[in-house]
């Protein structure tokens, strides 16, 4: 994608309809101009708004995650680093399964997360707890978890800078 390639926004809201044409830019200018007169609150909601950049996610998980006709993996020496990581990236590898169709879910189950850590039971239920109390991730069911939206950028931003030197 070239920056001077252009680009075409319809946006339908009730009987409201509006066209954006130009560059990347310009359109994306044009764009938020157009919610925050529309909307006021947007600006407000916008800004309290966590989100995670996938391809930036992506980018920082290359050499540590891959995607096989088998599926995703972890390809990282697992002994390098402790159960609350290797508990983080199953759980952030298999978000990536699923936001990529790899996979229908984007939860693990504990028998799967005893298997990353090497089968501790007691270590992996008090990291889960832990990463659970902290709000990074989410039981979604009975046995089942997920990594959640305040894990991953709290990932990203304070586990993996002190992890990629032992990878």
């Amino acid at each position: 994608m070239s920056v001077n390639e252009k680009f075409e926004v319809s946006i339908k809201y009730q009987a409201m309809e509006v066209k954006f044409s130009g560059t990347l830019n310009e359109v994306t200018r044009l764009f938020l101009n157009f919610m925050n007169k529309n909307f006021p609150a947007y600006e407000l909601i916008s800004g309290l708004m966590l989100t995670v950049d996938f391809m930036h996610l992506l980018k920082e998980l290359e050499g540590i995650i891959a995607i096989t006709p088998e599926g995703t993996i972890l390809t990282i020496n697992r002994e390098n680093i402790g159960d609350r990581e290797v508990i983080l990236l199953d759980l952030i590898k298999m978000r990536v399964a699923y936001q990529l169709t790899k996979s229908d879910k984007d939860s693990v189950s504990i028998a799967d997360l005893l298997k990353a850590t090497g089968g501790k039971p007691s270590s992996t239920a008090a990291r889960l707890s832990e990463l659970v109390d902290i709000g990074w991730v989410d039981r979604v069911g009975r046995g089942e978890y997920r990594i959640t939206t305040y894990g991953l950028t709290s990932f990203l931003e304070k586990i993996l800078p002190k992890v990629k030197p032992h990878l």
